[in-house]
């Protein structure tokens, strides 16, 4: 059994919360890697994390992102998208020093990572080097990827069964709301989230530590250890005989296990353009998964295993691509929320489902957030309808300055022809 030595919370009894941003040129909007000399401690060192409030902010492999995070778990979601911002607002005024400024997004949608790239030079870079030793990390998969994590504790190995399998359930249509990421290299290429698609081909060499992006339906300690875990680990060996890499967090499916602070660790979400539309969304999925949760948990596991992996990530992958357009290929969340058979697409489910919890205090409260996403479209579909699908560099550069704009100032991102 794996233990740990802090005190435990039980099922959604607090939440932490992780944002990425980029660092882009004011006048260029081109990646500024300059986190080396704007995470600073008080005598002007460079360190890997700074404390702004209830918010550390710390580096990431790529030098143009920043990781905003909560201190510490909170059950206070509003009083979070508060220090969200006041960080964002206190960063910025730091990087204005330097002619820069934060970026919302997924991906950013030009930059060109053979070239503009640059990774954390600072301290102990054991693992930085044995990932690019392994993987070369000079791609978009690596350097150009801002998403939204939630953790989300378990006290003990029941509850990690009943939100570990609620987790597999929904995961594959989490796109549908939080896809941000329609551009890479200027160009539209199909899909309105991007990201996904290079994250899923950035460690390709190692398919076990993706695996499907879905988790296999597994709901003990020991089975997630021998089913996930140690084929991992055992996969990566040959290339990393000295053991680096062999931890939790060498797993890169869409949700894993963090034993080492008792929570599951959701990683599928782009980053939305200000912390009220990731908080929002955010909200709607722990509304969710509570509902999910007080299922029985017999039921709970047959639902996550109706489907094997392979089949939910194909379904991930079509809602990646086309949002809430996607049919809706998976029945299991359309059972459990009775949703009318000729339903058809994700979009009619999510709107079920937004229906059924909108008395869900998480959900009301946040319900002009989450009305917006689904009656005017994801951030994704917002910027397209905003430039198009073949847009100019300087109609990219406009549309990526009005997105730091909107993270500036807290507001969503409204496209031009509305």
């Amino acid at each position: 059994m794996i233990t740990t030595d802090r005190p435990t919370l039980s099922l959604f009894q607090a939440f932490g919360i992780e944002l990425e941003y980029m660092i882009v040129d004011r006048d260029s909007l081109r990646p500024r890697p300059i986190a080396e000399s704007i995470l600073l401690d008080a005598d002007g060192n460079t360190v890997q994390e700074v404390s702004l409030g209830s918010i550390d902010v710390s580096n990431e492999l790529a030098t143009h992102v920043l990781e905003f995070k909560t201190a510490a778990p909170t059950s206070d979601l509003e009083k979070l998208e508060n220090d969200f911002a006041a960080a964002i607002t206190e960063m910025n005024k730091r990087l204005a020093t330097q002619n820069a400024m934060l970026a919302p997004g997924g991906m950013h949608p030009f930059m060109n990572p053979e070239i503009e790239g640059r990774t954390w030079s600072k301290g102990d870079r054991t693992i930085y080097e044995t990932y690019d030793r392994i993987f070369s990390c000079k791609s978009h998969g690596w350097f150009n990827l801002q998403s939204c994590h939630i953790n989300l504790p378990f006290a003990n190995e029941q509850e990690f069964a009943r939100l570990h399998a609620a987790i597999i359930l929904i995961l594959p249509y989490l796109p549908a709301l939080c896809a941000s990421s329609p551009f890479i290299e200027g160009e539209h290429r199909g899909s309105l989230d991007t990201r996904i698609l290079v994250y899923k081909n950035n460690q390709i060499k190692v398919p076990e530590i993706i695996g499907s992006i879905i988790p296999e339906p597994v709901f003990s300690y020991a089975e997630y250890q021998s089913q996930i875990l140690q084929k991992t680990y055992a996969a990566i060996a040959p290339l990393d005989p000295d053991g680096i890499l062999q931890y939790e967090w060498l797993n890169s499916r869409g949700a894993i296990a963090r034993f080492d602070r008792n929570a599951i660790e959701i990683r599928l979400l782009d980053t939305q353009e200000c912390p009220t539309q990731d908080i929002g969304i955010c909200s709607l999925i722990i509304a969710l998964l509570e509902k999910l949760c007080s299922l029985d948990i017999d039921e709970l596991k047959t639902l996550a295993r109706r489907y094997p992996p392979e089949r939910r990530k194909q379904q991930l992958l079509a809602i990646a691509q086309d949002g809430f357009e996607a049919d809706l290929d998976l029945r299991d969340l359309a059972d459990v929320f009775q949703l009318n058979a000729k339903a058809t697409t994700v979009g009619e489910l999510w709107d079920r489902v937004v229906d059924e919890l909108k008395q869900h205090p998480r959900v009301s409260k946040r319900k002009e957030a989450l009305g917006y996403v689904l009656q005017e479209g994801n951030l994704a579909e917002r910027l397209l309808n905003h430039v198009g699908a073949t847009p100019t560099q300087k109609q990219l550069e406009t549309a990526l300055r009005e997105l730091a704009n909107c993270l500036a100032q807290g507001k969503p991102f409204v496209p031009n022809n509305r």
